[in-house]
Protein backbone atom coordinates (compact mmCIF):
# COMPACT_ATOMS: atom_id res chain seq x y z
CA UNK A 1 0.00 0.00 0.00
CA UNK A 2 1.74 3.19 -1.00
CA UNK A 3 1.60 5.91 1.37
CA UNK A 4 1.83 9.55 0.30
CA UNK A 5 1.68 12.31 2.43
CA UNK A 6 0.97 15.80 1.39
CA UNK A 7 3.05 18.42 2.98
CA UNK A 8 1.80 22.31 2.76
CA UNK A 9 5.30 24.15 1.98
CA UNK A 10 6.43 26.85 4.33
CA UNK A 11 3.81 25.78 7.16
CA UNK A 12 5.03 27.46 9.11
CA UNK A 13 8.30 28.09 7.63
CA UNK A 14 10.52 26.32 4.79
CA UNK A 15 12.91 24.96 7.78
CA UNK A 16 10.10 23.14 8.99
CA UNK A 17 8.95 21.85 6.01
CA UNK A 18 12.06 20.46 5.22
CA UNK A 19 12.46 18.52 8.40
CA UNK A 20 9.31 17.25 7.94
CA UNK A 21 9.89 15.69 4.24
CA UNK A 22 13.53 14.45 5.61
CA UNK A 23 11.05 12.88 8.49
CA UNK A 24 8.61 10.99 6.15
CA UNK A 25 10.95 10.17 3.14
CA UNK A 26 11.80 7.00 4.63
CA UNK A 27 7.82 5.89 5.06
CA UNK A 28 6.86 7.50 1.52
CA UNK A 29 6.22 6.06 -1.53
CA UNK A 30 6.12 9.70 -2.92
CA UNK A 31 5.94 13.31 -1.38
CA UNK A 32 2.82 15.88 -2.28
CA UNK A 33 4.57 18.89 -1.93
CA UNK A 34 1.62 21.41 -1.77
CA UNK A 35 2.12 25.19 -2.83
CA UNK A 36 0.06 27.29 -0.95
CA UNK A 37 -2.43 29.86 -2.56
CA UNK A 38 -4.66 32.20 -1.36
CA UNK A 39 -7.78 30.86 -2.71
CA UNK A 40 -8.02 27.60 -2.74
CA UNK A 41 -11.58 25.44 -4.39
CA UNK A 42 -10.54 21.89 -2.65
CA UNK A 43 -8.83 22.76 0.55
CA UNK A 44 -10.84 22.72 3.82
CA UNK A 45 -10.21 24.66 6.71
CA UNK A 46 -6.79 22.60 8.00
CA UNK A 47 -5.16 22.98 4.96
CA UNK A 48 -6.28 26.72 4.44
CA UNK A 49 -4.97 27.71 7.57
CA UNK A 50 -1.61 25.87 6.91
CA UNK A 51 -1.90 27.77 3.73
CA UNK A 52 -2.42 31.22 5.29
CA UNK A 53 1.07 30.36 7.65
CA UNK A 54 2.67 29.75 5.40
CA UNK A 55 2.01 33.16 2.63
CA UNK A 56 2.07 35.45 6.18
CA UNK A 57 5.72 33.94 6.39
CA UNK A 58 6.86 34.49 3.02
CA UNK A 59 6.00 31.01 0.89
CA UNK A 60 6.59 31.53 -2.32
CA UNK A 61 6.84 29.27 -5.33
CA UNK A 62 10.86 30.25 -6.03
CA UNK A 63 11.20 29.80 -2.54
CA UNK A 64 9.76 25.96 -2.90
CA UNK A 65 11.77 25.28 -6.39
CA UNK A 66 15.20 25.87 -4.06
CA UNK A 67 13.73 23.84 -1.41
CA UNK A 68 12.93 20.75 -3.51
CA UNK A 69 16.63 21.27 -5.14
CA UNK A 70 17.96 21.27 -1.71
CA UNK A 71 16.88 17.55 -0.48
CA UNK A 72 17.32 16.38 -3.65
CA UNK A 73 21.16 17.52 -3.10
CA UNK A 74 20.88 16.41 0.13
CA UNK A 75 20.34 13.12 -1.09
CA UNK A 76 16.49 12.60 -0.60
CA UNK A 77 15.26 10.32 -3.61
CA UNK A 78 11.46 9.86 -2.96
CA UNK A 79 9.02 10.88 -5.87
CA UNK A 80 7.73 14.60 -5.52
CA UNK A 81 4.42 15.55 -6.44
CA UNK A 82 3.48 19.26 -6.66
CA UNK A 83 -0.21 19.80 -5.69
CA UNK A 84 -0.60 23.51 -7.30
CA UNK A 85 -3.68 25.20 -8.16
CA UNK A 86 -3.42 26.62 -11.87
CA UNK A 87 -2.85 29.82 -11.56
CA UNK A 88 0.38 29.66 -9.62
CA UNK A 89 2.13 27.50 -13.15
CA UNK A 90 -0.24 30.78 -15.19
CA UNK A 91 1.22 33.29 -13.39
CA UNK A 92 4.89 31.84 -13.33
CA UNK A 93 4.84 30.97 -17.21
CA UNK A 94 3.38 27.35 -17.68
CA UNK A 95 6.77 26.27 -19.79
CA UNK A 96 9.08 27.93 -16.86
CA UNK A 97 7.16 26.00 -14.22
CA UNK A 98 7.80 22.63 -15.93
CA UNK A 99 11.21 23.16 -16.74
CA UNK A 100 11.73 24.09 -13.25
CA UNK A 101 10.14 21.00 -11.81
CA UNK A 102 12.17 19.44 -14.28
CA UNK A 103 15.66 20.79 -12.77
CA UNK A 104 14.84 20.86 -9.22
CA UNK A 105 13.70 16.98 -9.36
CA UNK A 106 9.78 17.01 -9.39
CA UNK A 107 7.84 14.20 -11.03
CA UNK A 108 4.56 15.62 -11.25
CA UNK A 109 1.56 18.13 -10.62
CA UNK A 110 -1.98 17.80 -9.40
CA UNK A 111 -3.48 20.44 -10.40
CA UNK A 112 -7.10 20.22 -8.71
CA UNK A 113 -8.58 23.39 -10.45
CA UNK A 114 -7.72 22.10 -13.82
CA UNK A 115 -10.35 19.51 -15.20
CA UNK A 116 -8.91 16.71 -17.57
CA UNK A 117 -8.22 18.41 -20.90
CA UNK A 118 -9.04 21.63 -20.05
CA UNK A 119 -5.43 22.77 -21.34
CA UNK A 120 -4.08 20.14 -23.73
CA UNK A 121 -1.60 22.66 -24.45
CA UNK A 122 -0.40 22.55 -20.93
CA UNK A 123 -0.69 18.91 -21.16
CA UNK A 124 1.66 18.75 -23.91
CA UNK A 125 4.09 20.96 -22.05
CA UNK A 126 4.09 18.41 -19.44
CA UNK A 127 4.82 15.45 -21.28
CA UNK A 128 7.71 17.12 -23.01
CA UNK A 129 9.41 18.37 -19.79
CA UNK A 130 8.84 14.51 -18.69
CA UNK A 131 6.43 15.44 -16.17
CA UNK A 132 3.12 13.71 -15.31
CA UNK A 133 -0.10 15.42 -14.73
CA UNK A 134 -1.84 13.73 -11.79
CA UNK A 135 -5.62 13.55 -12.99
CA UNK A 136 -8.69 13.53 -10.53
CA UNK A 137 -11.77 11.06 -10.64
CA UNK A 138 -14.35 12.21 -8.01
CA UNK A 139 -17.57 10.68 -6.80
CA UNK A 140 -19.42 12.51 -9.67
CA UNK A 141 -17.25 11.62 -12.63
CA UNK A 142 -19.71 9.71 -14.62
CA UNK A 143 -18.48 6.45 -15.70
CA UNK A 144 -17.66 7.08 -19.39
CA UNK A 145 -15.32 9.89 -18.69
CA UNK A 146 -13.46 8.22 -15.62
CA UNK A 147 -12.46 5.66 -18.41
CA UNK A 148 -10.77 8.46 -21.14
CA UNK A 149 -8.91 9.64 -17.46
CA UNK A 150 -7.69 6.17 -16.71
CA UNK A 151 -6.58 5.49 -20.15
CA UNK A 152 -4.85 8.97 -20.45
CA UNK A 153 -2.62 7.36 -18.03
CA UNK A 154 -1.00 4.75 -20.56
CA UNK A 155 0.30 7.55 -22.08
CA UNK A 156 3.76 8.97 -20.78
CA UNK A 157 5.67 8.54 -17.22
CA UNK A 158 2.23 8.21 -15.35
CA UNK A 159 2.83 8.19 -11.73
CA UNK A 160 -0.82 7.24 -10.83
CA UNK A 161 -4.59 8.70 -10.50
CA UNK A 162 -6.06 10.46 -7.77
CA UNK A 163 -9.32 9.40 -6.66
CA UNK A 164 -11.11 12.31 -4.36
CA UNK A 165 -12.97 9.40 -2.07
CA UNK A 166 -16.03 12.57 -0.92
CA UNK A 167 -17.69 15.04 -2.65
CA UNK A 168 -16.51 18.67 -1.00
CA UNK A 169 -13.21 19.95 0.41
CA UNK A 170 -10.48 18.08 2.32
CA UNK A 171 -10.26 17.35 5.97
CA UNK A 172 -9.42 14.38 8.38
CA UNK A 173 -12.94 12.35 8.78
CA UNK A 174 -13.40 9.38 11.67
CA UNK A 175 -15.17 7.17 9.21
CA UNK A 176 -15.15 6.30 5.93
CA UNK A 177 -18.63 6.07 3.91
CA UNK A 178 -20.14 3.17 2.32
CA UNK A 179 -20.18 5.37 -0.52
CA UNK A 180 -16.59 5.95 -0.73
CA UNK A 181 -15.90 2.41 -0.92
CA UNK A 182 -18.31 1.62 -3.34
CA UNK A 183 -16.54 4.72 -5.51
CA UNK A 184 -13.27 3.08 -5.24
CA UNK A 185 -14.83 -0.56 -6.01
CA UNK A 186 -16.14 0.99 -9.78
CA UNK A 187 -13.33 2.34 -10.35
CA UNK A 188 -10.80 -0.01 -9.57
CA UNK A 189 -13.35 -2.61 -11.80
CA UNK A 190 -13.12 0.07 -14.97
CA UNK A 191 -9.10 0.29 -13.91
CA UNK A 192 -8.49 -3.25 -14.51
CA UNK A 193 -5.29 -4.45 -12.59
CA UNK A 194 -2.67 -2.42 -14.11
CA UNK A 195 -3.40 1.15 -13.26
CA UNK A 196 -2.19 2.77 -10.18
CA UNK A 197 -5.14 4.39 -7.88
CA UNK A 198 -4.29 6.20 -5.10
CA UNK A 199 -7.33 8.06 -2.71
CA UNK A 200 -7.57 11.30 -1.10
CA UNK A 201 -9.99 13.52 0.93
CA UNK A 202 -10.42 12.33 4.83
CA UNK A 203 -7.75 9.53 4.74
CA UNK A 204 -6.34 9.75 8.59
CA UNK A 205 -5.49 6.08 10.18
CA UNK A 206 -4.13 3.21 9.23
CA UNK A 207 -7.79 1.45 9.32
CA UNK A 208 -8.83 3.76 7.12
CA UNK A 209 -6.23 2.88 4.90
CA UNK A 210 -6.63 -0.51 5.29
CA UNK A 211 -10.34 -0.64 4.02
CA UNK A 212 -9.05 1.44 0.89
CA UNK A 213 -6.81 -1.16 0.39
CA UNK A 214 -9.73 -3.71 0.74
CA UNK A 215 -11.89 -1.58 -1.73
CA UNK A 216 -8.97 -1.69 -4.75
CA UNK A 217 -6.98 1.59 -4.09
CA UNK A 218 -3.09 1.06 -4.23
CA UNK A 219 -2.34 3.87 -2.12
CA UNK A 220 -3.45 6.63 -0.04
CA UNK A 221 -2.65 10.50 0.12
CA UNK A 222 -2.86 11.87 3.61
CA UNK A 223 -2.92 15.69 4.32
CA UNK A 224 -5.21 17.45 6.79
CA UNK A 225 -4.04 14.75 9.43
CA UNK A 226 -0.34 15.50 9.21
CA UNK A 227 -1.22 19.07 10.05
CA UNK A 228 -3.66 17.97 12.45
CA UNK A 229 -0.49 16.52 14.34
CA UNK A 230 2.09 18.82 13.81
CA UNK A 231 -0.17 22.01 14.09
CA UNK A 232 -1.03 21.99 17.86
CA UNK A 233 2.57 22.04 18.62
CA UNK A 234 3.25 25.32 16.80
CA UNK A 235 3.37 28.22 19.00
CA UNK A 236 3.69 31.96 19.33
CA UNK A 237 5.84 33.48 16.68
CA UNK A 238 5.25 30.17 14.75
CA UNK A 239 7.74 28.36 16.23
CA UNK A 240 7.44 24.70 16.48
CA UNK A 241 8.33 22.15 19.39
CA UNK A 242 11.04 19.60 18.66
CA UNK A 243 8.07 17.33 19.46
CA UNK A 244 6.25 17.61 16.12
CA UNK A 245 8.80 15.99 13.86
CA UNK A 246 8.46 12.89 16.48
CA UNK A 247 4.75 12.44 16.51
CA UNK A 248 4.46 13.16 12.52
CA UNK A 249 7.57 10.44 12.23
CA UNK A 250 5.21 7.77 14.38
CA UNK A 251 2.36 8.53 12.38
CA UNK A 252 3.91 7.88 9.15
CA UNK A 253 5.71 4.64 10.42
CA UNK A 254 2.19 3.25 11.10
CA UNK A 255 0.51 4.69 7.89
CA UNK A 256 3.51 3.12 5.77
CA UNK A 257 2.75 -0.46 7.24
CA UNK A 258 -1.20 -0.39 7.55
CA UNK A 259 -1.02 -2.07 3.88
Amino acid sequence: MMFIPYVCCGDPDMKFTRAMVKKLAPYSSMIELGIPFSDPIADGKTIQAAANRALRNGANVDKIFSMAGRLRREGIRVPFVFMAYYNTAYAYGRENFLKKMKEVGIQGIIVPDLPFNEDIRFERMARRHGISIVNLIAPNTSSKRAVKILNDSNKGNHLFTYLVSAAGTTGAVKRISSSSLSFVRRIRNLAGKDRTLCVGFGVSSAEHARQFAGAGADGIIVGSKLIDIYSKYIGSGLRVDHRALDEVERFAADMSSSG
